[in-house]
């Protein structure tokens, strides 16, 4: 956990995931969420933060840490190491001082040059990667489509890409930051929970106003928890 978590809100210090439950809804291999919550392999600090669990198998994962698993997500699916991009993190937190900058609007609203600058000085990979600024630009712009930035300039909404045609969302103001549709801040695993009851997918449609495809989008991710 970072020097200053404490010191600041709840997106930083209140923990909502485990890595299993991370990885389900972000669609990322829970192994590699707990690989990246690791201590680098040459000594350095993780790239995605944590906070103590509030018993032993507990969720570690705070909602700033689920924004910087999305950069790095975007990051990974260009093809980059993780030795190049947590050389290229590292030089980032240090050249801005700020431990969380991949959660920053700095990222979203500049991140191909801050990124790119990164790279050049300490992983040339990230340069070579592809067609070099033009991938790390793709990156960022990913992210806009993602990861909704509060005024003090801190990741403080994410849409959930893998449940596709459901808008499904993590807002830290809604449901104790459990992810829930986004226009009637119902849970996921409320929907989930239904259909596992023996509810079919229109009647659980009908009665949340939802799509089907929206219902058997949700179905799909979730029924992954157990994979």
């Amino acid at each position: 956990m970072g020097e200053g978590a404490t010191k600041r809100d709840a997106r930083f210090n209140a923990p909502l995931m485990t890595a299993q439950e991370a990885g389900v809804h972000l669609g990322i291999a829970p192994t590699t969420i707990k690989k990246w919550l690791r201590l680098a392999p040459e000594g350095g600090a993780p790239v995605m933060h944590s906070v103590p669990p509030p018993s032993a198998h507990g969720p570690r994962i705070p909602f700033i840490a689920l924004a910087e698993a999305q950069i790095l997500r975007e990051l990974r699916n260009t093809g980059l190491s993780m030795q190049a991009i947590r050389a290229g993190v590292a030089k980032l937190r240090k050249d801005t001082g700020e431990e969380y900058v991949l959660a920053t609007r700095t990222i979203a609203s500049d991140g191909g040059e801050l990124l790119y600058n990164a790279a050049t000085k300490v992983a040339p990979e990230w340069v070579r990667a592809r067609d070099g600024q033009g991938t790390l630009r793709q990156v960022v712009d990913n992210l806009l489509k993602y990861v909704h930035y509060a005024p003090d300039g801190f990741a403080d909404r994410l849409v959930l890409k893998p449940y596709g045609a459901a808008d499904v969302v993590v807002d830290p103001r809604f449901a104790f930051g459990q992810p829930v549709i986004e226009r009637n801040k119902i849970r996921v695993e409320t929907i989930a929970d239904l259909f596992y009851a023996g509810e079919s997918v229109e009647v659980i449609a009908d009665e949340f106003d939802l799509d089907v495809n929206e219902v058997e989008s949700i179905i799909r991710v979730l029924g992954r928890r157990a994979a």
